[in-house]
């Protein structure tokens, strides 16, 4: 399976083999990273994206106590939004919610922003 979509997700789901390709190599960690990130929820998860994307690091570990997201995003509705008040502050949230409006896109998957 290339991508992720509402068709592939129910062909393949019905099928005794489905054809999905693997999103990992190997659970096994290495024992050398460039980068470890302690924690995986929405800014440690962002913090290697864009390092990947970026700075085309992709020896990355994310270090994680229960499961992906299962922090305060997962379970609260994470608000973007510009009206701070401070000029700083409002540039920094703009430029926030400039990088989420495509996201899905990137990702091939559904952010619901």
């Amino acid at each position: 399976m290339k991508r992720f979509s509402a068709w592939n997700v129910i062909k393949n789901g019905f099928k005794k083999k489905p054809d999905w390709d693997k999103q990992w190599d190997d659970a096994k960690p290495k024992s050398q990273y460039d980068i470890i990130i302690i924690g995986g929820g929405i800014h440690g998860l962002a913090t290697a994206y864009y390092l990947a994307k970026n700075h085309n690091i992709s020896n990355i570990a994310v270090i994680e106590k229960g499961w992906i997201g299962s922090g305060n995003a997962g379970r609260n509705t994470t608000i973007v939004r510009s009206n701070y008040f401070q000029k700083g502050n409002r540039e920094f949230y703009e430029h926030s919610l400039r990088l989420w409006e495509n996201l899905s896109h990137e990702l091939n998957y559904n952010i619901m922003f």
